[in-house]
């Protein structure tokens, strides 16, 4: 009997608008992917922003290719999942939330953690960053005081008011400060003003120049010591390999590289050539952010913040406590459904 897939949509609210360079949203749409093999259930998450190429039609049409596929099992399924005209370029959150379902299903039935099933070894200890959006500065105070206490504060900058809002930060909190411009700087100029802003305080920043704009890019890389991480500029393996010169850090995402065990390679591969390792996310609920953080011990920073700034998180898994990822005791990624999700099956 195949496995039964079915998907829940959803749209992720945010506690307030998120303003980064590339615009403001209310929200994220969201599809939430069940496998169910021999009475167990497992889950998946495809948490999609509006600027990815990825849309959650898609992503429909792709469940069901694999259920013209029909896959009996999960061994069989994760085979399907490294089929690459089924899943290239353009499928990755959809593959993300086939694999999470598959490997939740498979913990619970064998009563591990997601981590063991993977062979995770916790060899760091991570900085954990909450994200602060575009705020204006009377509202600064209030938003600080709604996040957890972090080991450092991710401010989104590349907007007209950056600098003043670095300085603000800088005087309401003492933490850390790291810099995401979401590639909306267009010169090295703006960006070393910004760095210089942050000062003493500076952790690192975050793809500050558009992905096409390598000249930039690498200039700034030969001016500074702080880490500049590449986000967009750095989808998987492939762009990793070709990166050296133009950033010292890579952002991981589950939506971007496909999944759990693309991004535990991607990391393994980014210690071997001296790329220091960063776990972000796409504002997912707490099923997507505590799936990424079974990697926590292979990152220098950890940027899981999702389940603190939605407002209608579907799933409880991760916590913070004193800037520390406390993770569930739980088999699987850990993360149990707290909301009525209206689970759809997939037709072949």
């Amino acid at each position: 009997m195949p496995l039964r897939i079915s998907y829940a949509p959803f749209r992720l609210l945010f506690k307030h608008p998120f303003e980064t360079s590339h615009g403001v949203r209310d929200g994220t749409d969201s599809i939430f992917v069940r496998i169910e093999e021999n009475g167990v259930a497992g889950y998946g998450e495809v948490t999609l922003p509006p600027y990815l190429e990825e849309k959650p039609e898609a992503v429909l049409q792709r469940l069901r290719a694999v259920a013209v596929r029909a896959p009996v099992s999960i061994s069989e399924l994760l085979h399907l999942l490294d089929d690459h005209q089924l899943f290239g370029p353009g499928a990755m959150g959809c593959r993300n939330g086939l694999f999470l379902a598959a490997l939740d299903t498979l913990g619970k039935s064998n009563n591990k953690t997601a981590s063991q099933v993977l062979n995770n070894r916790d060899l760091k200890s991570p900085v954990t960053l909450v994200t602060l959006g575009i705020t204006p500065l009377e509202h600064l105070q209030d938003k600080l005081r709604e996040l957890p206490l972090s080991g450092g504060l991710k401010l989104k900058v590349g907007h007209a008011g950056s600098k003043a809002m670095i300085l603000a930060v800088k005087q309401l909190d003492a933490r850390p400060i790291f810099l995401d411009a979401n590639q909306g700087l267009s010169s090295v100029e703006q960006a070393m003003d910004l760095l210089e802003s942050a000062g003493s305080r500076l952790l690192c920043m975050e793809q500050p120049f558009p992905v096409n704009d390598m000249l930039n890019q690498s200039e700034l890389q030969g001016k500074i010591k702080a880490s500049v991480y590449g986000d967009e500029s750095i989808q998987g393996e492939f762009e990793l390999e070709h990166s050296l010169k133009l950033f010292n850090g890579v952002n991981i995402k589950l939506i971007k590289c496909g999944g759990l065990d693309r991004a535990k390679a991607m990391a393994v591969r980014a210690g071997e050539l001296g790329i220091k390792v960063m776990l972000g996310s796409m504002s997912e609920s707490s099923l997507g952010c505590t799936a990424m953080a079974h990697l926590a011990g292979q990152a220098e920073i950890v940027d899981l913040d999702g389940p603190w700034l939605i407002k209608n998180d579907p799933f409880e898994g991760m916590d913070m406590r004193n800037g520390k990822l406390i993770m569930p005791d739980r088999p699987g990624i850990g993360a149990v459904i707290k909301a009525a999700l209206d689970f759809i099956p997939i037709c072949a």
